[in-house]
């Protein structure tokens, strides 16, 4: 989503976008094979002495307590869960998070988009009193908090105009243990920011719906007989754990408008698709929007839409 978003805010129409992404190249964006990781070394220790490898295995072992803890507070399931998530992420990861930050830096600086400042003149209201025209959240696992950017930078000391856009969608897409944790330093204390998923992957309340209606997509996989199989299936059953374990999930009449986009069975970490899974995606999402649109009744909302995704 917050990659989604940058790109879009640098002022790609939905055609350059998709030949933005067909630039990317995912093969680059692997370093590390599942059975390499620390998680799945330690979560296979964990399964020889329980005796059992299962859902409820996996909850067990990220509801650990490490012996060293480096949050404020760890006597709580989402407290142990992030201390395992730094503890087991920070070394080594599926991904190359480095990679892909430079790679957006590169692609919002064509359209003279580096840092926040250059994304103001949005609209503001009282969730976005800074006028930025796209906010993304992260998880401080270190204070156990969910933080919205470029807002609320300004606690660790820095300037959220000058933060880099890249930064910070690198920062919110970091999904554990698939990437590591970004870190930073105040006061001598170190900060760990990982996908803002992790406490709620839906977060409606950054936006306020008092001037317009409010709409939303919501990806839509298909239930699949769980497998533990292979190292791969394990670190995606470990990763799917540690999502919406902070903050209750909002009632969907909060929402004026919604709809998910079916993905099938096409996993979140596959990088290696198909041009007719490729062609699959993108077409879920164009029946999705054109659902969801043709149920707005006409008003200034819609015109106000249609000029925002040109």
């Amino acid at each position: 989503g917050a990659l989604a978003i940058a790109i879009k805010a640098a002022n790609y129409n939905h055609q350059e976008f998709e030949e933005v992404l067909n630039s990317f190249d995912f093969q680059n964006l692997q370093v590390n094979k599942p059975s390499a990781l620390p998680v799945f070394q330690s979560y296979e220790e964990f399964i020889a002495k329980e005796k059992r490898n299962n859902p409820s295995a996996i909850f067990t072992f990220l509801d650990q307590s490490p012996k060293e803890t480096r949050i404020n507070r760890a006597d709580s399931y989402s407290g142990n869960i992030l201390n395992n998530i730094i503890k087991f992420s920070s070394e080594k990861s599926l991904f190359n998070g480095d990679y892909l930050e430079e790679w957006l830096y590169d692609i919002l600086a064509e359209r003279g988009i580096r840092t926040f400042g250059d994304l103001k003149n949005g609209l503001v209201d009282k969730r976005n009193p800074h006028d930025y025209k796209i906010r993304m959240t992260c998880v401080d696992c270190t204070r156990i908090k969910s933080v919205t950017l470029p807002d609320d930078l300004v606690y660790y000391g820095i300037d959220p105009d000058k933060f880099e856009v890249a930064k910070a969608v690198r920062i919110s897409a970091s999904i554990p243990f698939a990437f590591k944790p970004v870190g930073i330093e105040k006061d001598g204390i170190k900060y760990y920011l990982i996908d803002g998923g992790v406490f709620d992957n839906f977060p409606y309340w950054l936006i306020d719906n008092s001037t317009f209606p409010t709409i939303g997509f919501r990806i839509q996989s298909e239930k699949q007989n769980i497998n533990l199989k292979t190292p791969i299936n394990i670190i995606r059953n470990i990763i799917s754990t540690t999502y919406d374990i902070g903050i209750p999930h909002h009632l969907k009449s909060e929402i004026n408008y919604i709809e998910n986009i079916p993905v099938s069975n096409i996993p979140t970490l596959d990088f290696n698709l198909t041009e007719e899974a490729k062609s699959y995606l993108i077409e879920s999402g164009y029946e999705a929007a054109y659902t969801l649109f043709n149920q707005i009744q006409p008003q200034p909302f819609l015109s106000f839409i249609r000029r925002m995704l040109g």
